[in-house]
């Protein structure tokens, strides 16, 4: 009977866990941050160039390092004088951090500061390469023209661009 109760005691103190053996289990890899009603600012040279807002952000750091917008993004490129240039709008978003890759889905509105609006369903900017970019099929509107197909390809300020596979054009 005593050796019992002896057993009952040494049970319990070897399921305890000690907090390094717990974080040596769960590496930072793992680990996710979260944030809300978020707004970022990118800095290029000292100037504002972009300025995102969002209603939430996730960092995940595994299997690759990426920040995902789940509920969307707006985002706002300025000039020097602070002027907004363009803005993109979109449902999802992920960035990829070591891809320098950002990927918009769902409802990706993107407008320039010519009053010209592009809608497609996914769309993707390249940080190193400064360029927006989509094979998806992509509806763009001007001031005299409703242009649609598959492909597009612009500077990061959607003010030079061109659209690829052109299946029609409505003129207004």
């Amino acid at each position: 009977m005593r050796c019992f109760f002896i057993f009952l005691l040494i049970i319990p103190l070897g399921c305890v866990n000690k907090i390094k053996d717990i974080e040596a289990s769960y590496p930072d890899t793992f680990i996710n941050d979260y944030g809300g009603d978020i707004q970022i600012n990118y800095y290029l040279k000292g100037n504002l160039e972009f300025q995102l807002i969002a209603p939430e952000i996730e960092s995940v750091t595994f299997p690759e390092e990426k920040s995902v917008f789940k509920k969307g993004i707006k985002v706002f490129v300025y000039d020097k004088e602070l002027d907004t240039i363009a803005t993109i709008s979109a449902d999802f978003a992920i960035r990829h951090k070591e891809q320098k890759l950002v990927e918009v889905r769902r409802n990706v509105i993107l407008n320039n500061l010519n009053q010209e609006e592009l809608v497609t369903e996914k769309l993707f900017w390249n940080s190193e390469s400064k360029t927006i970019y989509t094979d998806d099929f992509v509806t763009l509107h001007t001031q005299n023209q409703i242009i649609m197909g598959f492909g597009f390809t612009s500077d990061q300020y959607f003010s030079t661009y061109s659209l690829s596979n052109i299946t029609g054009t409505i003129y207004l």
